[in-house]
């Protein structure tokens, strides 16, 4: 029984548990959710129990790493400062930020072996299986959007395909990592929650998520696979015939036909309203929480809009910029550009738990040119629990010998 209650296993039921950000709490009448309350609650008992290695384990971390949080922090900061509604400003400050990088950096500190970060991943896996059969559920009893999209009990479709594709890299590794081994139940498994996920995130028809799996996938495969044109051709025609089984859509002929009131048309508004605020506002940015309203208010520079709710600006470098300034721009340019060199660096050596790493990476940034993979609470925690996973992961594969030829992922 003790060996369940464990820091690193509460740790790991905290990873599980992200989309209970969506349970809305009140706390001494400062708005949170349960599972930032969870959250809390672990930091203080790590606190309590290993407050020497908290303070110890910050003098491992990468000073690329800490420069950059520093360099976001000051940047959302200082433009929730020089902006009005301070009030949504530190709640995205504490909620996207600072209690997800605290989060994150306990779990790197518990943090000693592969067995560790492997637990992680399933804890990864475990959740958005567990959304994506939920999310199927929904569908059964047809439950979805106007226009037929599922987004289960998430905002909006894209928020589900968003969280799913965040994920999605996990059960890859183990799926290939099982049939290496030969293991019959860590296969099933794992397959298992690949089918989950893609069939809930084809039932999203959130394009763009469809094609940046694809390509982080293929980027991935290019990089670490023997057989790289094997997997490239057969990922290719997966996504060719989800593309296919869409074909006579509402929303797939608004885009071949180049609609002017297709998804793409709109964004294509939206990114052109945010170049307007950036020029406007180009050093400290509108402030986190002000794009709706900023975007509202530069209508009359615009034909009318054709799409009215737009908390984001549907571009993940836009929304950093924005939101942080050029300050946090920076900070996020580099703690990504130095996470991806020192995972790519890995390749070589007889490791392999960097790999659904460097395909979450490459997916933040291609899903990131069309939609915002973090600016939402359980996408901010999987973020930054990432960026210290790979921190932890290049700890543990420079500081001793690694020998896993047996359990080494090569595709």
């Amino acid at each position: 029984m003790k060996k369940l209650l464990t820091i690193e296993n509460f740790l790991c039921l905290l990873t599980l548990s992200a989309p209970f950000y969506l349970v809305k709490v009140s706390f001494f009448g400062i708005p949170t959710n349960a599972f930032e309350l969870f959250g809390v609650f672990l930091l203080a008992l790590f606190l309590a129990l290993q407050r020497k290695t908290f303070f110890e384990e910050t003098k491992n971390l990468p000073r690329v790493l800490l420069v950059s949080i520093f360099a976001i922090l000051l940047g959302v900061i200082a433009s929730t400062l020089a902006n009005d509604n301070w009030k949504s400003g530190f709640g995205i400050l504490k909620g996207w930020f600072i209690l997800p990088i605290l989060f994150s950096f306990a779990i790197y500190a518990v943090i000693k072996s592969e067995e560790s970060i492997e637990k992680l991943f399933a804890s990864i896996c475990y959740s958005i299986a567990i959304v994506s059969l939920i999310a199927l559920v929904y569908k059964m009893q047809k439950i979805t959007t106007y226009d037929g999209r599922l987004s289960a009990f998430y905002l909006s479709p894209n928020h589900l395909a968003m969280y799913l594709s965040c994920g999605i890299f996990f059960p890859f590794y183990f799926f290939v990592k099982g049939i290496l081994q030969k293991n019959i139940l860590k296969t099933t498994l794992s397959t298992t929650i690949l089918l989950l996920v893609i069939l809930s995130l084809f039932f999203t028809f959130s394009y763009g998520a469809w094609i940046a799996v694809s390509l982080a996938l293929a980027f991935t495969v290019i990089i670490f696979s023997k057989r790289k044109f094997l997997f490239s051709l057969f990922l290719v025609l997966i996504v060719a015939f989800a593309f296919l089984l869409q074909f006579d859509s509402e929303k797939f002929e608004a885009l071949r036909n180049f609609s002017e009131r297709s998804s793409f048309a709109s964004r294509m508004m939206i990114w052109k309203t945010s170049l307007l605020m950036l020029k406007q506002s180009p050093i400290l940015g509108i402030g986190p929480g002000n794009f709706q309203n900023t975007y509202l208010s530069l209508q009359k520079f615009f034909p009318p809009y054709l799409e009215w709710a737009v908390p984001q600006p549907h571009n993940i470098f836009l929304a950093f910029w924005l939101q942080s300034g050029i300050i946090g721009f920076a900070g996020f340019f580099l703690i990504v550009f130095h996470a991806i060199k020192n995972l790519l660096k890995i390749k070589g050596m007889d490791f392999s738990l960097h790999i659904p790493l460097v395909g979450f990476f490459f997916y933040t940034l291609l899903h990131g040119l069309v939609d915002t993979p973090f600016w939402k609470n359980d996408l901010a925690f999987l973020f930054w629990l990432n960026l210290f996973l790979a921190a932890a992961i290049w700890k543990i594969a420079t500081k001793k010998p690694v020998s896993l030829e047996t359990d080494r992922v090569q595709l």
